[in-house]
């Protein structure tokens, strides 16, 4: 099946890759269907010390990636043009102005941040629940 994430957004991540700013741990990914539409939320581990990226995507389109002290309160906002226009599935509901809001949470014990959990709303729909990615 082709892959439908942008050539920008591919170089990006391997342009990343390449000069060390990833970890060498692969991805964590977990999906969700919703309303027929396929929801994955991925955690890309930085490296030691450093910052780790939340990606995502809807339908195998990336919506966001953002660095994990930008992910715990997250609010996306789009109004749909009049017209004949191509939308997510998800952002029809009816109204002019659909949103994407929610985050990932830190959990800690001791002091020490040990996982976080997700959870995302799109417009009505709860699109990411209780997503958990737990830290070694």
């Amino acid at each position: 099946m082709e892959d439908t994430m942008k050539p920008w957004v591919q170089g990006l991540l391997l342009g990343l890759c390449a000069s060390g700013a990833l970890a060498a741990d692969p991805p964590q990914c977990r999906q969700q269907i919703v309303e027929k539409s396929t929801l994955e939320l991925c955690l890309v581990p930085g490296a030691a010390l450093q910052h780790d990226l939340y990606v995502l995507k809807a339908d195998r389109q990336v919506i966001f990636a953002l660095v994990d002290d930008f992910a715990e309160k997250v609010e996306l906002e789009h109004e749909i043009p009049e017209g004949l226009v191509i939308e997510f599935p998800l952002s029809l509901q009816g109204e002019k102005i659909v949103k994407i809001s929610g985050g990932c949470r830190p959990e800690s014990k001791e002091g020490l941040e040990v996982a976080r959990v997700c959870n995302f709303h799109w417009g009505k729909h709860h699109v990411v629940k209780d997503v958990r990615f737990e830290f070694k």
